[in-house]
């Protein structure tokens, strides 16, 4: 039976101390980044998605959202991030600072230009509290060959 040599038990601790230390970052990292409220519990949405019927000629749809602060606490809501260039997305300022029993209105718009068929855009919403998606969908009718002469 062969004993360890030193080298290779200084080794070993040292790995152990490594990986005591990883598990304890990870753990500390998990717990400090949990919210204590998840957002739906705090901001309160009338839709999580909208609908647009398209009227004939018309090249933009237009949706509103509306969140109200159902907390004790001041809520910020600091950014909106499209899914794309054609769709924009609009606060009064930014950030947003909403007071606890109030709400406001995000405005959204979608270019319909050159586009058909059924149409889903995202809104990505990043508050104090969490984040939050809401979807905007149209369905925009395909050209006949009579329309488009």
């Amino acid at each position: 039976m062969t004993t360890p040599s030193r080298g290779s038990c200084m080794l070993m601790g040292m790995k152990t101390k490594f990986f005591c230390l990883f598990a304890l970052t990870v753990t500390l990292r998990v717990f400090a980044e949990t919210p204590a409220l998840a957002p739906d519990s705090v901001l309160k949405w009338d839709a999580d998605s909208k609908e647009y019927a398209v009227q004939a000629g018309e090249t933009s749809a237009s949706y509103t959202f509306n969140a109200t602060n159902i907390s004790s606490a001041e809520i910020s809501i600091n950014t909106l991030r499209t899914s794309c260039g054609c769709t924009v997305a609009q606060l009064p300022t930014t950030p947003y600072k909403l007071a606890p029993g109030s709400n406001v209105a995000i405005n959204v718009s979608m270019d319909l230009r050159g586009k058909q068929g059924q149409i889903t855009k995202s809104v990505s919403v990043e508050s104090s509290v969490g984040g939050k998606t809401l979807l905007v969908r149209v369905n925009i009718p395909m050209k006949t060959k009579s329309e488009s002469k």
